[in-house]
């Protein structure tokens, strides 16, 4: 690993302190993309605190959340992100074939709003910019805050990612979704 640190009896003191901060937060433990940001522990404290802004205080509903962090986990090519999120999706009730239309990037089956969010995040992820026409309808059928929340969740899983592959934390996509 040639940044990050994963063994706690290892880590500096700014590292550790890091370190226990995010593990008592709500997540309940330290994922791999925070491991591998510890070299720069204030850095991990700040980008861990927008991560937790957008899962425990957005204005999405947690289903679109977590197809929007799937869509760009997805367009990505983050399995590590893919696989912890998917559970989180499966827990709220996505189907296979839900999950398996982001991850494939069709969006088949989902509800209007939620494909839009799909093409949006991933002309973000793989176009590296924001398609103002796929905006402007996010904007229409969501709201600014939504459509803001989106956006940030565009650029930040891509972050995570490549922290993940930084620290070679991270895994394949899953070619399907089990049923």
């Amino acid at each position: 690993m040639l940044i990050g640190e994963t063994d706690p009896e290892k880590m500096r003191p700014a590292q550790r302190a890091a370190y226990d901060q995010i593990a008592s937060g709500p997540r309940g433990g330290v994922p791999f993309p925070f491991l591998a940001m510890l070299d720069a522990p204030q850095f991990a404290a700040a980008i861990q605190g927008v991560g937790e802004a957008i899962r425990y205080h957005g204005v999405l509903d947690d289903r679109l959340r977590e197809i929007a962090i799937l869509a760009a986990a997805a367009a990505w090519g983050s399995g590590y992100e893919w696989a912890y999120h998917d559970a989180i999706a499966a827990r709220l009730g996505m189907t296979p074939d839900e999950r398996g239309a982001v991850l494939d990037g069709s969006a088949r089956g989902l509800a209007p709003a939620e494909a839009l969010c799909v093409r949006y995040i991933r002309a973000a992820v793989l176009e590296r910019r924001a398609d103002q026409d796929l905006l402007a309808g996010l904007v229409a059928a969501l709201g600014r805050e939504a459509a803001t929340e989106i956006t940030t969740i565009a650029g930040y899983y891509p972050l995570l990612a490549l922290f993940l592959s930084a620290g070679q934390l991270d895994s394949p996509l899953p070619e399907r979704i089990a049923a």
